[in-house]
């Protein structure tokens, strides 16, 4: 971590949101949560977008869901994660801070629980599953979101080595690499979407929905 990115989180968590008692159990635990520069940049572009129906791809234990949930009361997120220890985790934070009318959980694998939310319309979907589904959920999804809404993926620098794949030992890891580096390209290429890019922790990916021609 660099001096200007540790200096902007001590700065952000000065008056910490309650919420981040859930961090030293997701890092003792080996827990992907978001980071929390990346966090402060989606909560922004919630309020900006006022975007009150959520799609979040990856529940984990719940935190970044609730995060969103509390941008606003109003806020809406359903939450999708198939590992059944993350969902009785995630069911037990919702609980304890009180999130459970704004917060709701689908369990179950995201290329087979589509039906769940067939029936709604997203300001926002937030993508942070696995990542070589990314592509697969991005086509399966983005059309339940309205036009001008945002898809944000997170992790597409993955650990610096999707920059750099020539450092990367592992056959698996380079496979996924390989993987993400494709799917960034053909986001950038889409032309249906407007998408930038963000060198912020791993990298966030920030796409805006055209208008249906």
């Amino acid at each position: 971590m660099d001096k200007n990115e540790n200096y902007l989180i001590n700065l952000s968590q000065k008056h910490p949101h309650e919420l981040e008692a859930l961090r030293p159990y997701a890092e003792e635990n080996n827990v992907p949560i978001i980071h929390p520069l990346s966090l402060d940049m989606i909560k922004q572009l919630i309020r900006i977008h006022h975007s009150k129906q959520i799609l979040e791809i990856g529940t984990a234990i719940g935190y970044s869901a609730m995060h969103f949930a509390s941008v606003n009361q109003d806020i809406q997120v359903w939450t999708i994660e198939r590992d059944e220890t993350m969902q009785a985790t995630a069911k037990e934070n919702l609980a304890n801070f009180s999130y459970g009318s704004q917060v709701h959980m689908i369990k179950g694998d995201a290329r087979e629980t589509f039906e769940d939310v067939q029936d709604k319309t997203f300001d926002m979907i937030f993508i942070d599953a696995a990542k070589a589904q990314s592509q697969k959920f991005f086509e399966l999804y983005t059309p339940l979101l309205k036009e001008g809404g945002l898809v944000i993926i997170d992790n597409i620098l993955y650990h610096d080595f999707v920059a750099d794949i020539d450092v990367v030992r592992s056959r698996n890891v380079k496979q996924m690499v390989k993987k993400i580096q494709k799917f960034n390209t053909w986001l950038n290429d889409n032309p249906h979407f407007e998408t930038n890019f963000l060198d912020i922790e791993d990298g966030l990916a920030i796409a805006i929905k055209g208008e249906s021609k």
